[in-house]
């Protein structure tokens, strides 16, 4: 089975969705993570079919089976953790101000890999912690 990478980035009012692979060109978008998700899914397949109805070679990774795998920008991520955690708790767990948190949800600034990096590392601990009381 094929893997697709799938980045998604957090605009104005919208998740929008694109493969990495730049010899895919497909792209697709939803209010929600999970309508994104889906909606570049059913994208990849109207692909297929119309390359498939013009004659047209079909990419390697979108031959046969394929499983998307999604890569969420630091937009992207700070925007679905809104739903389920504050700003200030992150900032707490991530050594990160609450202000610079925003300047990256909001677009204003881009953070570097290392901080891309501490705001993932933080989220999976607040996660791991929030799971022990399940």
């Amino acid at each position: 089975m094929n893997r697709i990478d799938i980045y998604i980035d957090w605009v104005p009012s919208n998740y929008s969705a694109r493969p990495i692979a730049e010899e895919i060109t497909c792209v697709a978008t939803g209010k929600t993570l999970e309508e994104v998700q889906q909606n570049i899914v059913e994208a990849l397949k109207f692909h297929v079919e119309g390359l498939r109805e013009l004659g047209e070679p079909i990419p390697r990774a979108l031959r046969g089976e394929y499983q998307p795998f999604f890569h969420l920008s630091t937009r992207a991520q700070l925007k679905y953790a809104d739903r389920f955690i504050t700003r200030k708790a992150l900032a707490r767990e991530t050594g990160i101000a609450e202000q610079q948190l925003s300047h990256y949800a909001n677009g204003q600034r881009h953070p570097r890999p290392e901080m891309q990096q501490r705001i993932t590392s933080g989220l999976q601990a607040i996660c791991r912690r929030l799971s022990l009381i399940l």
